[in-house]
């Protein structure tokens, strides 16, 4: 006995066959230019503001996600111990939550 990996026994009808045939017959048509003439293609509208926000997206991206420049440059400060916190600042920004 040979066992044949497809599932598919020789001389069985296959299945998705079938249920192609029971579903145009289903239908009522003939063949599959009835069903393919009553099909209509789907179509996608995008608001304004969807449209913008693709436009942001891709401008985002474009930007690196960390600036180089600025961390060597705050890394250089920290190093040669030139860099400085301004405490007012630190707490203006606590106290407005930004």
């Amino acid at each position: 006995m040979r066992i044949d990996p497809t599932g598919i026994q020789p001389g069985a009808t296959n299945a998705v066959g079938r249920m192609q045939q029971v579903d145009l017959g289903a239908a009522g048509a003939t063949g599959t230019e009835g069903i393919a003439g009553s099909f209509k293609s789907d179509q996608v509208t995008l608001s304004q503001r969807a449209m913008d926000m693709q436009v942001a997206r891709k401008a985002l991206s474009d930007v690196p996600a960390v600036r180089q420049e600025k961390v060597q440059a705050l890394k250089a400060q920290v190093q040669s111990g030139t860099y400085q916190v301004d405490s007012q600042e630190v707490a203006r920004k606590l106290i407005s939550g930004a």
